[in-house]
């Protein structure tokens, strides 16, 4: 296990010698050793026999020293730790190995002994950190695979592959990704709000002037790549918008971050890496989401797609300058809504003092309710942009029964019944939903052809798009590289999966989304062997994709180090257990099946819980019951026909506590 506040790995090994002779017993600790890239692996060893203490630095990347000791003499020879031990009949002995890092020889010897003879202590305040961490909202429901996960499997990864490594068994990443970790983060507010808030400012931070980004970055030497998506950049505004609706914190619009500097990107160079800068300027969190915004608005029907947009393996499709994204426009359609309101706050609260000292004295203001005369030009400004594209969305992006994905700088279009590859794509379905932007009709009609073409129950997965790209029709980018049926070529891709479902709650069809749900969570994969050997990988972390093709049909990608993780338990938490919180007010509405009558979910907020039982009024009369009947499919769980009480007392909404118990009824 690894101690809560310390960089090393600890390792018990219990013996017990059953037989009534003394036993000699030589234990072997392989550990291969890097401390930096291959080419450079020349380390060398230092042996503190006061410590019991091995010290190995690599002279070429001599930031770092690495350290093993252990409760037993050691000794080192050909790449493997020995220890000799002898053990008196029926004794038990325990021995600790410790693998570290520290950047100095004096800590590797402090932290190195520190935990000798002290391990049990160390793991019993491992247990205590993760089940606070990971049991934030924890569920009891009909769906035990839905608790499982949600009791503490999906947090822990985000947090521990997403937050802390930046890594996984099948990916190394270690850079921080611009618009994944801010996904990351809104999922980990229901943790600590101002774990969003940091992340926020941190991507702030490596923002251009020009409204672009680094699309990622290592904190540790600046290195990061210049590229040409066209999504990265409007996260930061997304995710800005995610924090205030949650916290009601607008200051956060008035903070001030500088920017990434770093020259222009050549024509015709999609990306560069290099080791960048910042500016001495300033500008607030509302000026550095303006630039992104302003940046991508410089389009015909809809944004350009550039060198690719959330898929970044549609690298080709408008890296012309030409090509647009129909899903891109159902993003920015729903930054636009929120930051014309946003202006409104800053025509009003434009002084930082002014507004820090309005949220200090604990006065949320709501921008909606801020009076029409104060609506800036700005204001009207982006509502006319946000009601010309959603125009545009819903005619030049509708193709009769879903909607477009793309166009290409050659004027071709993605998504569209006249394909033979990719005719349908998940995500702008979805995403009409979730921005709010498709028209009510068209929204119920694109995701009935998205759970038509791309809902396999055969294999029990969604693909992200169908039919797959094989380089004939298009040549849309990398892509096309993967067989089909892999990754985003056709796979289920989990991310956007995990948007269809939440799409499918938005519409209050809880049966529908429950299906979605149960394919993508991975227990649900490997309850029989014959499921094991089909998924192939862990089933208790969420998976990056699945692929739909062939022999491999049903088998899963990587797993753990996944942006999927995060909106998993965003998917479950938010919408199925209903658990909304605006403004650091709680409302609960459940997108559950009929059978869901009663369930449970103890909800942690700050050093507050909230014991919250739901009991369904009523079972779904005769007309519902009807199997072949179109109305099942539209829950009869609305806003208005659900029941709260709070200790006893009938409420229509919970303001949160920072202390205390509450027990909490939903009757729906």
């Amino acid at each position: 296990f690894v101690p809560v506040n310390d960089s090393l790995k600890i390792s018990k090994l219990s013996l017990k010698n059953t037989s009534l002779k003394k036993k000699k017993i030589t234990i072997y600790y392989s550990v291969d050793l890097l401390l930096g890239e291959r080419k450079d692996r020349f380390v060398n060893f230092k042996f503190k026999e006061n410590y019991n203490l091995l010290l190995i630095k690599n002279n070429i990347n001599p930031n770092y020293y690495a350290y093993i000791t252990s409760n037993e003499p050691i000794n080192y020879t050909n790449n493997l730790i020995q220890i000799n031990v002898e053990i008196d009949s029926l004794e038990t002995k325990d021995i600790s190995l410790l693998l570290g890092a520290e950047k100095t020889e004096t800590e590797c010897m402090e932290i190195g002994t520190k935990y000798l003879g002290k391990e049990k202590e160390a793991l019993e305040e491992v247990k205590k950190y993760w089940t606070y961490k990971v049991k934030i909202a924890k569920s009891k429901t009909p769906l035990h695979s839905l608790d499982i996960l949600q009791n503490g499997w999906v947090l822990y990864q985000t947090i521990v592959s997403r937050k802390f490594a930046k890594t996984g068994f099948y990916q190394s990443g270690g850079a921080i990704g611009y618009r994944d970790q801010l996904q990351d983060a809104m999922a980990l507010k229901y943790l600590d709000s101002n774990i969003l808030k940091n992340q926020i400012l941190l991507h702030a931070k490596h923002q251009f002037k020009e409204g672009d980004v680094l699309h990622w970055w290592h904190n540790e030497n600046n290195l990061g790549i210049r590229a040409r998506y066209s999504d990265t950049m409007l996260w930061l505004a997304y995710a800005v918008t995610n924090y205030i609706d949650f916290t009601g914190d607008y200051s956060i619009l008035n903070e001030e971050v500088e920017y990434v500097k770093g020259r222009a990107l050549r024509e015709n160079e999609h990306d560069y890496m290099d080791k960048f800068n910042f500016t001495e300027e300033k500008e607030s969190i509302y000026h550095h989401c303006m630039r992104g915004i302003n940046k991508s608005l410089n389009y015909d029907f809809f944004p350009k797609i550039n060198g690719g947009d959330w898929n970044d393996g549609m690298n080709k499709v408008g890296i012309k300058g030409v090509g647009e994204s129909v899903w891109l426009g159902f993003f920015l359609y729903s930054i636009l809504i929120k930051f014309a309101e946003y202006s409104k706050y800053i025509t009003r609260f434009a002084n930082k003092e002014t507004a820090i000292a309005m949220q200090e004295e604990k006065r949320m203001v709501d921008v909606k309710n801020i009076d029409t005369d104060e609506k800036s030009d700005e204001y009207e400004r982006l509502i006319k942009i946000a009601e010309k594209l959603k125009k545009n969305l819903n005619t030049e992006g509708w193709d009769g029964r879903w909607y477009k994905r793309a166009t290409t700088d050659e004027g071709k279009v993605l998504g569209s019944a006249v394909n033979k590859e990719c005719k349908i794509d998940g995500i702008s379905q979805s995403w009409s939903v979730i921005s709010n932007a498709g028209d009510n009709d068209k929204k119920y009609i694109a995701m009935d052809s998205m759970e038509n073409y791309l809902v396999d129950r055969e294999n029990n997965l969604v693909k992200l798009l169908a039919p797959p790209f094989q380089n004939e029709e298009f040549k849309p980018g990398y892509i096309a590289s993967y067989a089909k049926g892999m990754r985003e070529n056709g796979g289920q891709y989990t991310h956007a999966a995990i948007w269809a479902a939440i799409a499918e709650c938005i519409l209050n069809r809880p049966e529908k989304a429950i299906e979605i749900y149960k394919m993508i969570n991975p227990i649900e994969h490997g309850k029989t062997e014959e499921q094991a050997i089909k998924y192939k990988v862990e089933p208790y972390v969420i998976e990056a994709d699945i692929y739909s093709e062939n022999e491999f049909a049903g088998r899963g990608g990587w797993t753990w180090y996944t942006g999927s993780s995060g909106w998993f338990f965003t998917l479950q938490t938010e919408y199925i257990l209903g658990l909304k919180i605006h403004h650091e007010i709680l409302k609960i509405k459940p997108c559950v099946p009929d059978d869901w009558t009663n369930f449970e979910v103890t909800f942690k907020w700050k050093k507050a819980t909230y014991n919250i039982k739901y009991e369904k009024r009523q079972i779904a009369n005769e007309k519902n019951q009807k199997e072949n009947d179109k109305s099942k499919e539209i829950s009869d769980i609305t806003e208005d026909n659900i029941q709260m009480y709070l200790d006893g007392k009938k409420v229509d909404e919970i303001k949160l506590a920072n202390e205390g118990n509450f027990e909490v009824k939903v009757k729906f």
